[in-house]
C-alpha cells in the first residue's frame, strides 16, 4: 500500500473546511482594512503590496491579509494538482456560498465565484 504524499492526503471535505477557515481569516483582515476585496481589480492589487484600497491603513493587518491572499492561491493550486482544476473551483465556489450569507456585502460583490481563482 503507498502512501499518497502532500495534498493528497486531503480528502476533499478537510480540504473545504481548511480553506474556509482561511477565506474566514481573509475576510476578518479585509473587514479590519476595509478593503471591498471582491471588487474588480483588489485583489490583484493587494498581492502586488499596494495598499491604496485600505481604508484604515493598518500595515500588520494589511500584510497578513495579503499572505493570507497568497496563502488562499496556493492553497487552491495544491487542490487543483491533487483533484483537477474543475474540482478545486468547485470547493472554492461551495466555501464562498457558505460564507456569503455571513459577510453580506462588506467586501463588495462577486460578480463570478471564479473570480477568486483566477488569480
Amino acid at each position: 500500500m503507498s502512501e499518497k504524499l502532500g495534498a493528497e492526503r486531503l480528502m476533499p471535505n478537510e480540504w473545504r473546511d481548511d480553506l474556509e477557515a482561511l477565506d474566514l481569516e481573509i475576510v476578518r483582515f479585509a473587514i479590519i482594512c476595509q478593503v471591498k476585496l471582491l471588487e474588480p481589480g483588489v485583489i490583484q492589487r493587494v498581492l502586488d503590496n499596494d495598499a491604496r484600497d485600505c481604508i484604515h491603513g493598518n500595515q500588520t493587518a494589511f500584510a497578513s491579509l495579503r499572505g493570507l491572499l497568497f496563502l488562499h492561491f496556493q492553497m487552491q493550486k495544491d487542490l487543483a494538482e491533487a483533484y483537477g482544476p474543475s474540482d478545486a473551483t468547485e470547493i472554492v465556489r461551495r466555501v464562498w456560498a457558505h460564507l456569503q450569507p455571513r459577510v453580506g456585502d462588506q467586501l463588495g460583490s462577486l460578480p463570478n465565484p471564479g473570480a477568486l481563482s483566477a488569480v
